[in-house]
């Protein structure tokens, strides 16, 4: 049997070491896309976005716990829930229990449609410019 010598079509390609980016570099953004456009007018707009979403989470969020809040004080200085029973458990539990849900709704659907009206803003914004 002959050995066939290699042809170079045969042969292996080069090989390539990958490495991590160096720590501190800048990385390379995709060139031409319009989405990625860094202009500083586009860069105010998207931190005026988050400023404004991040207002609204916390508005909405130190809202339901002042919501909790209150249930709580309710139920602490109305002792006399806990002598009302329906269905075998005090009524005191009962708002505890499922007393929150309309607080977690009403909160939800306020921070969907706020949301949606920050983001509808900021894409007006971002259209005319």
């Amino acid at each position: 049997m002959s050995t066939a010598e290699p042809t170079p079509a045969s042969t292996p390609p080069a090989r390539v070491s990958v490495t991590a980016p160096r720590q501190g570099a800048p990385l390379a953004a995709a060139a031409g896309h319009p989405a990625l456009d860094r202009s500083d007018t586009a860069t105010v707009y998207v931190r005026s976005l988050i400023r404004s979403q991040l207002r609204l989470a916390l508005v909405c969020a130190a809202g339901f716990v002042v919501s909790l809040g209150m249930l709580w004080l309710v139920l602490a200085a109305a002792p006399g829930l806990d002598a009302v029973v329906v269905a075998g458990v005090p009524v005191s539990w009962l708002l505890l229990a499922f007393g929150s849900y309309p607080a977690i709704i009403a909160f939800a659907l306020i921070f969907i449609v706020a949301s949606g009206r920050n983001e509808a803003g900021y894409r007006s914004l971002t259209e005319q410019s």
